[in-house]
């Protein structure tokens, strides 16, 4: 018979076989996870990548949404601006032909003055209807005259805020 250190020699090979089996399928496993590894780092880079494209897609529809605020609100400002100095191009006329008026006015009843009594007298109903007609009232300072400023910027990025609102709103449908 076999002696025990015998059959101890004959089971090493044995197990030994066995325990390499268990290593190089261990091996071959961790070869198998490391190359998963791998696939996912790349896949990571790429879904990273494609991310940050529409990330800056996003910000760039954004962005044009402001710039295109932007434009209206200047635009709408110029178009007051514009209004405004239509209206006080339209007042300044008015007033120059008062002022114009009421000189001639000042300048004839000057003369007649100068004249000599009986002149002046006979000129005086005359004088005192011109008198009358420029004694109307002062034209006066419009009111509204000046641009609205609260308009353009009170609350200006709330407004803008409320607007993209609907930006947001519309992306998600």
């Amino acid at each position: 018979m076999h002696s025990q250190a015998e059959r101890r020699r004959r089971r090493l090979p044995e197990e030994l076989n066995i325990k390499l089996k268990s290593l190089q399928k261990k091996l071959k496993n961790n070869e198998k996870i490391k190359g998963q590894l791998v696939k996912k780092v790349l896949q990571n880079k790429s879904q990273a990548e494609h991310t940050e494209r529409q990330i800056k897609q996003q910000f760039e529809k954004l962005h044009q949404f402001l710039r295109d605020e932007e434009e209206a609100t200047i635009t709408a400002l110029r178009e007051e601006e514009e209004q405004k100095k239509q209206m006080m191009k339209e007042k300044l006329e008015e007033i120059n032909r008062h002022i114009s008026a009421l000189s001639h006015t000042i300048k004839d009843m000057e003369e007649m003055m100068k004249d000599n009594d009986v002149c002046f007298l006979k000129k005086f109903p005359v004088s005192m209807e011109r008198v009358q007609i420029s004694s109307q009232p002062d034209p006066q300072t419009p009111s509204g005259a000046l641009i609205h400023v609260p308009r353009y910027l009170g609350n200006l990025p709330f407004r803008v805020w409320k607007k993209m609102q609907d930006i947001v709103q519309n992306s998600e449908s």
